[in-house]
């Protein structure tokens, strides 16, 4: 008899930190590593570009000291310093992986055209939002657009991956500073 309950002791504490030894495991699998963030001190300049976008006016609401009670944009942090009421045009802009007839240069020149159009057709209070993935370059595309243009946003998607890029341009409507979305139905920009 004493062998049968060593036993079940033995078993008890060897699942006990065969347990423990896999919650600390998973613990530091699949936790996120402590990093440094660099934070921009100045909301106007990417920390990948060298030119500065224009200074925007006060913020119109107030902000409380805890940073989990302040609206933040879906975008940027230079959306978020435009403040609350924003009126959106939103498009994606995706590359090869996602779309196979993705021409870069081409795909640049109707942006471009894109950006002139807007800034004929709608009043300067619409600001332009293109939510991007990886293939679109900081240096060459845009910090050259985002500091010429005062109302071109590019929103990153490369942390909202699981959302699919057709998808994207519809991300403002769940945007608490956005009051009034505008957006191109078409499927590409190509088109």
């Amino acid at each position: 008899m004493p062998m049968t309950n060593r036993f079940y002791i033995r078993f008890f504490f060897g699942c006990l930190i065969c347990t423990l030894i896999s919650l600390i495991l998973f613990r530091f699998t699949y936790s996120t590593p402590w990093t440094p963030t660099i934070v921009s001190t100045d909301y106007r300049q990417r920390l990948e570009c060298t030119c500065y976008r224009h200074d925007l006016p006060p913020l119109d609401f107030n902000l409380t000291s805890n940073p989990a009670q302040n609206p933040s944009s879906l975008c940027n942090q230079y959306a978020t310093r435009r403040g609350p009421h924003q009126r959106i045009i939103s498009i994606s802009l995706y590359g090869p992986k996602e779309n196979k007839r993705f021409q870069y240069n081409q795909s640049l020149s109707f942006l471009h055209e894109l950006i002139n159009d807007m800034n004929t057709i709608y009043p300067d209070n619409f600001t332009l939002r293109i939510h991007h993935d990886d293939t679109i370059s900081l240096s060459d595309v845009i910090c050259p657009i985002e500091c010429r243009h005062h109302n071109v946003d590019f929103c990153n998607m490369e942390s909202k991956l699981f959302i699919p890029p057709k998808i994207w341009r519809f991300i403002p409507a769940g945007d608490p500073l956005v009051d009034i979305s505008k957006y191109f139905i078409n499927k590409y920009l190509l088109e």
